[in-house]
């Protein structure tokens, strides 16, 4: 069981999940917002805030994590729900929205994670070298900066990544963090047309919201999945990555 935090009051949950490094906090602005029309329950994924304890298995699968949300939905007796994910915390909004598609009325996602999967993320977890490697340049943080600087001189990486994963790997305590979300969420991915056949059978409402000025997950790590659906709304905000809770809670 995932620790949740209900944030406000109303007619309708909303199943809320937070971006790496965030906690349930990061949805209070949202909260503020929209009291009185649903009643957030915000979590706090697997390594953050009140949640320490490492996944069993060493690998969080979806049908663990089915089981996860199914216990939750029983212990509140939800039966019909809305789900935002913001980055990271996308994940985990599609894998409930895919878990759960009968009983999802809407699905919000905020520059999600989880669409567009990174090149460097597959290397870095698919394989034990590939986890190995990872641990090892986490390990050594002067080595990585260089060769995030020679990838910065080659245009493979852009100035705004860069400084965005010095800043989140700026202690040792985040870098655990990182390699333990990294590596333990690794099988939290999704069949674009797959997914897309489960929401277009459905009267789910689908919106997401992208920043303009995002390099860390920018509007194009939407197409993927959008091109296969026949319905959705986007809005694109002049924000970056960061602040798009608090941009997006004045328009919901």
């Amino acid at each position: 069981m995932l620790p949740v935090f209900k944030l406000s009051d109303g007619p309708v949950p909303l199943l809320a999940f937070h971006g790496i490094g965030q906690d349930h906090r990061a949805f209070k602005p949202l909260a503020q917002e929209l009291a009185g029309r649903y009643a957030i329950y915000a979590f706090d994924l697997f390594f953050h805030g009140a949640q320490t304890s490492k996944i069993a298995d060493g690998v969080l699968t979806k049908q663990a994590y089915r089981q996860i949300i199914q216990s939750f939905l029983q212990d509140y007796q939800i039966e019909q729900f809305s789900v935002i994910g913001f980055s990271m915390g996308g994940r985990f909004a599609l894998a409930t929205a895919e878990a759960f598609p009968d009983q999802t009325n809407e699905l919000i996602l905020l520059a999600p994670d989880g669409i567009t999967i990174s090149p460097w993320y597959t290397l870095a977890t698919s394989t034990l070298s590939g986890r190995r490697v990872f641990r090892y340049f986490l390990n050594h943080m002067p080595l990585l900066h260089r060769v995030g600087q020679f990838f910065l001189s080659l245009g493979v990486i852009n100035r705004s990544a860069l400084k965005f994963a010095e800043n989140t790997l700026a202690t040792t305590e985040q870098r655990e963090l990182v390699y333990n979300s990294w590596v333990y969420f690794r099988e939290m991915q999704f069949n674009h047309r797959k997914l897309s056949t489960t929401f277009n059978q459905r009267s789910m409402r689908l919106r997401f919201y992208a920043g303009y000025f995002d390099q860390i997950l920018p509007v194009s790590f939407l197409f993927p999945l959008t091109r296969h659906l026949h319905a959705y709304e986007l809005t694109v905000l002049k924000t970056g990555h960061n602040r798009l809770i608090e941009k997006v809670a004045k328009l919901l």
